[in-house]
């Protein structure tokens, strides 16, 4: 796939077809959107292109959208980017400045005069230039101006409630993984620094991996104990992770992320590993003393190993 951060470094080709979003989590409904650009770029010959933002707008519009937590960081976006089969992928530096864009003037500058295109796909509420003031029917005038065909992605729902990020962050502020992951098509994760940490862990037989989410404002699910996938240098493992303040090591003062690897002994202090949620196990809770968490965390581990066999057979079934 091919990663572009300039307009400069793009060659005018009208034999495109564009899709033009955040795609923050690039969930099923954004997937529609995608499919369909591939398709058409498939069927009539043609190249097809994402042109996204970076950082995400909400975060340089702070003062409209305070503390604004992210399902996916560019890094995690390009990757499902490539998965979905896309060949090109615009990055556009947004900043104050070219949230002024009007959205004639984008058309012009960055999709018809820059990148070109025949075909142009959106989803059921795209908007989009100043104050998102550009609406489909801002699009049906741009390609009739500007010579492109425009492709409306409908509404797409699930158990009678549309997709969306909003629908997928509740779901991860309740701790349901599964109902996040249906909603995703994918295992919500996040890409985390292995970092220094108090070592408490291999004090009671569950040496732990203290992570640092590479982006700091990214989405993390409820409280709790969770079983995971874990991918460190293109190896899979899996193993129990916690997400909470515990309450009975250090008192409950400071945030940790922690995961426990099955069957993995590497020292990895300042390598990325990246994590996958596969369920929530449980609540965190205080315990009376170490006796009765290590208790526990044993019966954590023999729940996170009947999950993991669980889903190794439904995979061989398959």
């Amino acid at each position: 796939m091919n990663i572009f951060r300039d307009i400069s470094e793009i060659t005018h080709d009208t034999k495109t077809a564009v899709t033009i979003g955040t795609y923050d989590g690039l969930h099923l409904a954004h997937r529609q959107v995608i499919d369909k650009v591939t398709s058409l770029a498939r069927q009539k010959g043609l190249r097809s292109f994402i042109v996204t933002f970076e950082p995400h707008p909400q975060e340089v519009l702070k003062n409209k959208t305070p503390d604004i937590k992210l399902l996916t960081a560019i890094d995690e976006k390009l990757r499902l980017f490539e998965a979905a089969g896309v060949e090109n992928v615009l990055v556009i530096k947004f900043t104050e400045e070219f949230s002024k864009t009007e959205a004639r003037e984008f058309y012009e500058k960055y999709i018809a005069g820059g990148i070109g295109l025949s075909d142009l796909v959106i989803g059921y509420d795209h908007l989009f230039g100043r104050n998102r003031e550009g609406s489909f029917e801002t699009l049906k005038a741009l390609g009739n101006e500007f010579g492109f065909e425009i492709h409306r992605v409908e509404e797409i729902d699930i158990d009678g409630k549309p997709i969306s990020s909003t629908r997928i962050r509740h779901a991860l502020a309740e701790g349901n993984i599964e109902e996040a992951n249906k909603l995703l098509g994918y295992e919500y994760g996040f890409d985390g620094i292995v970092v220094e940490g108090d070592k408490v862990g291999r004090t009671i037989g569950y040496p732990t991996v203290n992570l640092k989410p590479v982006k700091e404002n990214k989405v993390m699910p409820k409280e709790g104990i969770y079983c995971v996938r874990v991918i460190h240098n293109n190896s899979e493992y899996y193993g129990m992770m916690y997400h909470g303040y515990r309450p009975t090591l250090s008192e409950g003062i400071k945030r940790a992320l922690e995961v426990h690897i099955f069957d993995f002994d590497k020292s990895v202090y300042g390598e990325n590993i990246t994590i996958s949620f596969l369920t929530r196990l449980r609540d965190d809770m205080k315990f009376s003393g170490k006796e009765e968490l290590i208790a526990q965390i044993d019966k954590d581990k023999e729940d996170s190993l009947k999950y993991i066999n669980k889903l190794r057979k439904n995979i061989i079934k398959q």
